[in-house]
């Protein structure tokens, strides 16, 4: 699943850096708040979840290792806690539909 975020370029703004943090603080709040919403039998799942750089602009937050191998099924599949289906996208999504200027506020 992907965030897509477009930010309207002011000529005034001499760097990217405001624009990197305000990036970066998303994809930290977006890890977060799918944190909250994963399934929590063993915690497992909940303490897998982290947050790589991959490139300017770009991060990817992923949950699972070998410790737990099936978070990907518990994205789509979930019988005993049919209400955590989608707990990544969920918490994209609910990142997406807030006010995106407070993570750029006073940084750019």
């Amino acid at each position: 699943m992907t965030l897509r975020l477009k930010i309207a370029m002011s000529t005034d703004w001499d760097s990217t850096k405001g624009i990197e943090e305000g990036i970066a603080e998303i994809a930290t709040d977006v890890q977060k708040r799918a944190v909250i919403l994963a399934p929590r039998d063993t915690g497992a799942l909940r303490t897998s979840g982290r947050i790589t750089r991959l490139g300017a602009f770009t991060y990817s937050i992923i949950f699972g290792s070998d410790r737990v191998p099936y978070a990907r099924r518990r994205h789509f599949e979930n019988e005993k806690n049919p209400q955590t289906l989608g707990y990544l996208a969920k918490a994209a999504d609910s990142i997406n539909r807030s006010d995106k200027k407070k993570y750029f506020r006073n940084k750019i």
